[in-house]
């Protein structure tokens, strides 16, 4: 499977759509990650946790991008930072992913 290659995956409508206006938002309406991030913790505990899912599930597939070599020097900081966290969340058994193999991160 090649970089953002996920044929075959299925994906609603809605999420796609959220997806392109969040990377819109990220490359041009955003003033500052971390208040960004801070308001998002104000929403309801259940959305929250919600919220908390998605974030895993980027992480996630940043982890596995960066073990197959898919990143460059514009996104090789998540990627890497991302590989060692979701590593970290396998490891301690706080996430299942058994596709997900430890691999020495350069």
């Amino acid at each position: 499977m090649g970089y953002q290659d996920f044929s075959g995956e299925a994906i609603s409508k809605q999420d796609k759509e959220f997806a392109k206006e969040f990377e819109n938002f990220v490359n041009g309406r955003m003033c500052f990650a971390e208040i960004t991030g801070r308001e998002l913790s104000r929403a309801h505990r259940y959305l929250q946790q919600q919220m908390f899912k998605v974030f895993i599930g980027f992480m996630r597939q940043l982890a596995h991008n960066y073990q197959k070599g898919y990143y460059d020097d514009r996104n090789e900081w998540a990627s890497r930072v991302a590989a060692e966290a979701y590593g970290t969340l396998v490891d301690k058994e706080l996430v299942y992913d058994p596709d997900y193999k430890e691999k020495e991160i350069v």
